[in-house]
């Protein structure tokens, strides 16, 4: 996540400084900034709003454009807290695991593995967990 925003903070900085340094003329700089509006929204709309999850009676779905992943809850066998840290401590972020293998949550981790689902935790999803999973939610 941290790495898709510095992305987007570089990539805003390169269309005002080729508009004050280029030697363009009006056409090229209104083009230049229609074509940056539009890269920004798409990225923002992917970057932002493409991640769905769907909680039901069969378990766990995990939505986006290139992703799809499904975890039944006959397939769980921990719920709990993560600590995401891909840089050494810095930039940390408790995320929800939902995962198919045990002694997964109550750790800190660097990258994402494939047999779990991650999200940002929040406390409104507790109640939602609860009503489908029957287990502890190790934090």
């Amino acid at each position: 996540m941290m790495f898709g925003v510095g992305l987007f903070i570089i990539s805003s900085s390169f269309p005002i400084i080729l508009l004050k340094y280029g030697k363009f003329g009006g056409k090229v700089n209104i083009m230049i900034i229609f074509v940056w509006i539009l890269t920004s929204l798409v990225y923002g709309y992917f970057l932002y709003f493409d991640k769905r999850l769907y909680f039901n009676d069969k378990g766990v779905k995990y939505h986006s454009l290139l992703k799809k992943k499904f975890i039944g809850w006959d397939e769980v066998q921990e719920v709990g807290i993560v600590v995401y840290s891909p840089v050494a401590g810095h930039a940390t972020a408790n995320l929800l695991c939902i995962s198919t293998q045990k002694g997964v949550t109550g750790r800190r981790i660097v990258v994402f593995e494939e047999h779990g689902i991650y999200m940002n935790y929040r406390r409104s999803l507790i109640p939602i967990i609860n009503k489908y999973w029957k287990g502890e939610i190790i934090s």
